[in-house]
């Protein structure tokens, strides 16, 4: 069975592990309840906790939305990259909208998004923990354990270990520093304080490490396995956290919120360098491939035409060997569980479509956005869609992007008639797949991070920044034959900032970036389209983004209450 169908068969039992019980019953076993001493008392057992602990990342807290919807807000739509875009007049979703803003507050939104974020993040948190304790009874309780149980331990371990280190840092990169918690939390120990970035950075460098060490290699996994955490995307992901500290170290000296950050671009490149050097995964269509998508049918024939960039944002591209991380979807019609499919289909799709609505039209790209695309660059055309272009639902459509307060739509999450449109029971059925780690991603990280410790090249494979920036322009340019973008004869810190936001456009990074950049001045002043009778104002408002306030959002006030108000808010908020 696919690893994209399995990791959902288990939430139904793990949550009856942590279903809440009044006071009446504390000092009572439920009876029907299944207790974490049974439930981790088999290799089966922690299996399903491991499995259950994967369905939770793509968790459906609100009737409509996906964390993967959330971190897009946080980290495009804050963003120059994207508008919040949704139903003409500007009140749809008024989270995103608050987001996009500047306006965020910790209490009384319409979505309660952020509330949300947090508290199914910590929920992905207390099982990832729970089940590493139950790994180490089991040891305990077995202390004779055949070669083949102590390796899939072992695998167990390396990947809860892993999606600890990714929960607090997607927290970290919202909120700053957040409460640590690397166990089941008894009710003593609810008053957590928050914890410094970089306490959280070192954390989940910790985890990550032992992660390391313990998972297998992508190719060691069977075809059916996909989507677990692999050697691979630990190193990626320890590469990202030294890189982060390394930003912060050289960009907030003497902000004491980022009290104990240290010089690590070193080891940021060292640890992308052995990603890109391991040889388990490769810039899709770099070489000119072309494969087969939903974009080259035409009526029952399939012709493999379609570029590699565009390839690895459809359904049949997911888990390619571009995929370092991503969070598992899939539309099987069967709409009985909160965790299955995705939001982020319909909420980036265009909002009208031959006069009828078709998708919810959010994460707009900018016109800034657009504008930063070198002329001809195929990635362009992959990541914006505009009126009159073609649209792959029901017939051969085109777009009418009026309802946009940019009067453009993303069309990265695209899925087609066949795969979502036609054929899902819920609009939270989406199959699409969320890339949170590329393969490109790593290969811009280790240009940044050997340009910024002067490394003419990279410890291990032996390529220079200017190589590497190379490389990915280089699959963009493959994919059409305009020659463009072409190869740099040199580069720049500027020019991986532009490279790293028309590469990743849309998906989560650019608002993070610039933090870690300090580079919010870009966001300063940014003019916001508002919507009036669907069209945009002529007079846009402003964003109101103050640095040193807006570089992280504001814990949720219910957060810091329960926390019997130890949990504070940065200044500013």
């Amino acid at each position: 069975m696919n690893m994209k169908n399995i990791i959902y068969f288990s939430i139904v039992i793990i949550t009856l592990i942590y279903t809440g019980c009044s006071e009446d019953f504390l000092d009572k076993q439920p009876n029907g309840v299944v207790t974490d001493e049974v439930f981790y008392a088999t290799i089966d057992g922690i299996g399903l906790g491991v499995n259950g602990t994967y369905a939770s990342l793509n968790a459906l807290p609100d009737p409509l939305t996906t964390l993967d919807m959330m971190y897009l807000g946080f980290g495009s739509i804050a963003s120059d990259d994207a508008e919040a875009g949704g139903e003409a007049g500007g009140n749809d979703f008024l989270d995103f909208q608050h987001i996009d803003q500047g306006i965020l507050q910790p209490s009384g939104e319409q979505k309660a998004l952020s509330d949300h974020f947090w508290g199914y993040n910590y929920k992905t948190i207390l099982r990832a923990s729970s089940t590493l304790k139950g790994i180490e009874k089991y040891r305990k309780d077995n202390p004779i354990i055949s070669s083949a149980d102590a390796a899939l331990l072992n695998q167990y371990e390396g990947e809860l270990n892993f999606i600890l280190a990714f929960i607090h840092f997607k927290m970290m990169q919202v909120y700053g520093g957040v409460p640590i918690v690397d166990h089941p939390l008894a009710s003593s120990e609810y008053n957590l304080k928050r914890n410094t970035i970089a306490e959280c950075l070192h954390f989940v460098q910790e985890r990550l490490k032992i992660a390391a060490a313990l998972l297998p290699l992508r190719s060691e996994y069977a075809a059916s396995e996909m989507g677990r955490a692999t050697k691979g995307a630990a190193q990626a992901l320890l590469a990202k956290a030294y890189l982060y500290e390394a930003s912060y170290a050289e960009n907030y000296a003497g902000d004491e919120r980022f009290t104990g950050c240290q010089n690590t671009y070193n080891m940021a490149l060292a640890y992308a360098d052995s990603v890109i050097s391991s040889n388990e995964y490769n810039l899709v269509g770099i070489n000119g491939e072309t494969f087969g998508t939903y974009w080259d049918e035409k009526g029952s024939t399939l012709y493999d035409t379609t570029p590699g960039y565009r390839y690895i944002f459809t359904v049949a591209g997911e888990n390619s060997k571009e995929s370092v991380f991503e969070i598992q979807s899939v539309n099987d019609g069967l709409g009985y569980m909160i965790s299955r499919g995705t939001y982020l289909t319909v909420y980036t799709a265009v909002r009208n479509y031959n006069t009828r609505t078709l998708g919810w039209g959010f994460n707009c790209p900018t016109e800034d956005l657009l504008n930063e695309f070198e002329p001809g660059d195929p990635r362009k055309m992959v990541t914006i869609g505009t009126t009159g272009d073609p649209v792959f639902v029901d017939d051969w459509g085109i777009l009418d992007c009026k309802q946009s307060p940019t009067n453009m739509i993303g069309r990265k999450f695209e899925a087609s008639g066949a795969e979502y449109w036609t054929s899902k029971s819920a609009d939270g059925n989406g199959p699409n797949n969320f890339p949170y780690i590329r393969y490109a991603d790593i290969v811009l990280m280790a240009a940044e991070a050997a340009l910024k410790a002067g490394q003419s090249t990279t410890p291990i494979s032996g390529l220079s920044p200017l190589q590497l920036v190379n490389m990915v322009r280089k699959r963009a340019r493959n994919g059409a034959d305009t020659g463009s973008p072409a190869d740099l004869s040199s580069v720049t810190f500027n020019d991986i900032v532009h490279e790293r936001r028309v590469e990743l456009a849309l998906e989560g990074h650019r608002f993070f970036d610039l933090v870690r950049w300090k580079m919010q001045d870009k966001l300063v002043g940014q003019k916001l389209q508002n919507y009036l009778n669907g069209l945009p104002q002529e007079s846009p408002v402003s964003c109101q983004f103050t640095p040193g306030k807006n570089d992280f959002f504001p814990i949720p006030l219910a957060e810091i209450i329960n926390s019997n108000y130890n949990l504070v808010q940065y200044p500013g908020w």
